[in-house]
């Protein structure tokens, strides 16, 4: 296992100002730990939706319910982790979007998403927390 090189821990109000608050970090990191283009899409596109999801899902659109985000990174991976104050999920039991359907429901797109584009996620707890690893 490589050592840490950066880890940030912010505690996020369910808006967009919070969002930002995370996605400044991307722009905190890229240069500094040289993160290729293919590399700093694929955070940014997990942190926001796996902290839109938190918002949304878990928080039930609460503004003043927080969100707890941890990103670290190391010489060969990045880390993301995400907790709300809601119930939980199964993330293997969430339906993968259809391209064939008619249907204009969205959900399970920014799961499909996180999953597509990390090297590994999953819950814990009671399904509250989302671990996202990504290599650099």
């Amino acid at each position: 296992m490589s050592s840490i090189l950066f880890h940030k821990e912010l505690f996020i109000p369910s808006t967009i100002e919070g969002l930002n608050n995370c996605l400044y970090i991307v722009d905190e990191i890229k240069e500094k730990y040289n993160l290729s283009f293919d590399t700093v899409f694929a955070l940014h596109t997990v942190i926001v939706e796996s902290v839109e999801n938190a918002f949304i899902h878990g928080n039930k659109g609460r503004i003043d319910a927080e969100v707890r985000f941890f990103i670290s990174v190391s010489s060969s991976e990045i880390f993301v982790e995400v907790e709300d104050i809601g119930d939980g999920f199964d993330i293997e039991n969430i339906p993968l979007p259809s391209v064939n359907s008619s249907n204009e429901n969205e959900g399970g797109r920014g799961v499909f998403f996180i999953k597509t584009l990390s090297n590994c996620c999953y819950t814990i707890g009671k399904g509250n927390i989302i671990r996202i690893k990504l290599n650099r």
